[in-house]
């Protein structure tokens, strides 16, 4: 499982829940999924997203099947799938697969709220955890009409223990950074590089202490050299990890107008 994305799992009260989460949220990742395993290591797990259902055929060991919610919250969990069989959940957004029993060694039950924070900021974390990070940190507000993607940009950042984010559309963000300047900007270009790129050059030079970050749905190819543009479904954790270091060592980012 090399090359994508490691999360650690957590429940909302701070509780680890597995400690090495690979991200399978591509079409290949979530085919392929955990074939040719011949098991799950303890602390180990894969996470399918989007996803609702799942199947075990040519697996060669049974797993647990946590079924997340838009909300993060556990809506079916299955124990001990045993391989050729299936599992489903409607309403569910992501799968959870974990070795077999160790939902209920981890104490995970259904209703309990989840959170992901990338494998290198658990790494990270000072003594005390999320809750001393966040004391810490400054604030962000994501700027997005893709509510799918700014829901889950706040919930990853609340697994880096930066809390209070505030989502807004693009259309609102100057009136929002003008009523209370953001430390990071987090922009979804979407469809309109070009616009996005004026945009962010006029936060830069009203609030020039607000570092702005865009990202974009394969629009890396049409952005100028001098800027950055994060891929915000294949690099997501990339982004989360950008808005960090943003927050530890202010240096706003002043893209280019296109």
């Amino acid at each position: 499982m090399r090359g994508n994305a490691v999360l650690t799992l957590r429940r909302e009260d701070g509780k680890i829940l597995c400690e090495s989460v690979h991200v399978a949220d591509s079409l290949p990742r979530r085919m392929r999924g955990l074939l040719g395993r011949g098991a799950l290591d303890e602390g180990e797990g894969m996470v399918l997203r989007p996803a609702w259902s799942i199947h075990t055929a040519f697996m060669r060991f049974p797993i647990d099947v946590v079924f997340l919610d838009h909300d993060q919250v556990v809506v079916r969990i299955h124990e001990g799938l045993k391989p050729f069989r299936t599992a489903s959940c409607r309403g569910a957004r992501e799968v959870v697969e974990l070795p077999a029993r160790e939902c209920a060694r981890r104490g995970l039950s259904v209703g309990d709220r989840v959170t992901w924070a990338p494998r290198a900021a658990e790494d990270n974390l000072p003594e005390g955890g999320p809750a001393r990070l966040a004391a810490a940190r400054g604030s962000v507000v994501v700027a997005s009409r893709d509510l799918r993607f700014a829901k889950l940009a706040r919930f990853l950042l609340e697994g880096e223990g930066i809390v209070g984010t505030r989502l807004v559309t693009p259309d609102r963000l100057s009136k929002a950074v003008e009523q209370s300047p953001p430390d990071v900007v987090v922009l979804d270009t979407e469809d309109e590089l070009g616009r996005s790129l004026r945009l962010a050059q006029s936060i830069s030079a009203r609030s020039p202490n607000t570092s702005v970050l865009l990202v974009g749905d394969e629009v890396a190819a049409r952005a100028p050299e001098s800027a950055r543009v994060y891929d915000k479904w294949e690099e997501t954790t990339d982004v989360v990890f950008a808005v960090s270091v943003a927050l530890d060592e202010p240096q706003p980012v002043v893209p280019i107008g296109a």
